[in-house]
């Protein structure tokens, strides 16, 4: 069939369109993904800060507070995952409440904090309003720790944010579910001194002599009634018999609610201190029959605690879990104030609770260019066809 020279000239403008318009659709993509890459700038660090050259200076005992900052610099930050990694043989959480989220910058606390061994991690949000977005540095949260162990010189100990930890932005320019963290700066503590000495290292060198005439005015000892604790009877630095003090154990923490549904785990965290020597093992009674001593980490070994172990209770139940404290003068603590109740109830079917969705923005610009130009194509190619056919 012979076509004329109008023909030809549709069958190479529906040609063209149907390679210039894909091609045209895949160029504003581009060019929308370019424009609505997220900058990232932002920053988070430690306050004080600190290096390998200028260290944070502690010694044993000491508290080690930590400020968590947020430098969101040209973003828009209005949501923090935040993983934070310690080494939990040289510091400790000072106590179960130990991370303490700023309200005023993060009104809310979406997940956390958890608390695992070496280990907190803690989601935080701005909350709906957009207008709350951090645009300037902050101080996000402040965590209690303390020092535990001696490091050596010249060898420190580092606060870490793990790869885990993000911001998210809600800037003009930056999608919603993109990463925006930039830097990560970790603490680095350098601690000195040493334990506190046990009542062994008080003991005079110099021995009794065992016919030295006894006082005429020494008190007459007396056997205590039968039930109550003995104290156990050890030597300051005059060679004075004194009383031993046991143990106090301050808190008993968990990392998430005590009701759930069997298989449901749960890790511990103890707090405690002994004032005249150390602590030497952490006793944990789940309640369920199951007992575990804790021996090493965590501060045992030292005046000053913080342990922590998980445990699976199986079968339902409500279970009373304990922590008891032993010194290194086998005195036991008073376990009234680390308790828990644990209620865990009988699997009945598989329905879970969903996690709470990251806060995200609904992108508007690109698809809407797309969705038009689309159009359009469409339109010039069923156009053009009618008109080829037509002619």
């Amino acid at each position: 069939m012979n076509l004329t020279r109008k023909k030809l000239f549709l069958f190479g403008f529906v040609a063209l369109l149907l390679v210039g318009i894909p091609a045209s659709i895949y160029i504003v993509q581009q060019q929308q993904q370019t424009q609505s890459r997220a900058a990232k700038s932002t920053n988070i660090t430690f306050s004080p800060e600190s290096s390998a050259a200028a260290p944070i200076q502690k010694n044993v005992g000491d508290d080690v507070p930590l400020d968590v900052m947020i430098d969101p610099g040209s973003n828009l930050v209005s949501f923090v995952k935040l993983e934070i990694q310690y080494d939990p043989d040289k510091i400790a959480t000072a106590s179960s409440n130990a991370f303490t989220a700023n309200s005023v910058v993060f009104p809310s606390v979406l997940e956390g904090p958890v608390y695992t061994p070496g280990k907190i991690a803690v989601t935080l949000s701005v909350g709906p309003d957009p207008t709350k977005a951090i645009q300037t540095k902050v101080k996000a949260a402040t965590i209690a720790f303390k020092a535990i162990a001696n490091t050596g010189p010249g060898t420190p100990t580092l606060v870490t944010y793990s790869a885990s930890t993000q911001a998210l932005s809600i800037g003009p320019n930056d999608q919603a579910s993109e990463n925006v963290l930039s830097s990560a700066t970790p603490a680095t503590i350098i601690i000195g001194g040493t334990a506190i000495p046990t009542t062994a290292d008080a003991t005079p060198t110099t021995a009794i002599p065992t016919d030295a005439p006894l006082p005429t005015d020494a008190p007459v000892p007396t056997t205590p009634p039968v039930g109550e604790p003995t104290a156990v009877p050890t030597l300051s630095d005059g060679g004075t018999p004194t009383n031993n003090v046991v143990p106090t154990c301050d808190s008993l923490a968990v990392d998430r609610e005590t009701t759930g549904t069997a298989p449901f785990s749960l890790t511990f965290t103890a707090n405690g201190t002994d004032t005249d020597g150390t602590v030497s093992k952490v006793t944990y009674n789940f309640g369920d029959g199951q007992v575990s001593d804790v021996t090493t980490g965590g501060g045992v070994g030292t005046a000053t605690i913080n342990t922590q172990i998980s445990h699976t209770y199986n079968n339902p139940g409500s279970f009373q879990a304990s922590a008891v404290l032993t010194d290194n003068v086998n005195g036991i603590s008073d376990s009234a104030n680390c308790t828990q109740t644990i209620t865990v109830q009988a699997a009945s079917g598989s329905a879970t609770t969903a996690p709470s969705p990251a806060p995200s923005i609904a992108a508007t610009g690109s698809t809407e260019v797309v969705m038009g130009i689309g159009a359009i194509a469409l339109f010039l190619m069923v156009g053009g066809g009618l008109l080829f056919f037509i002619l």
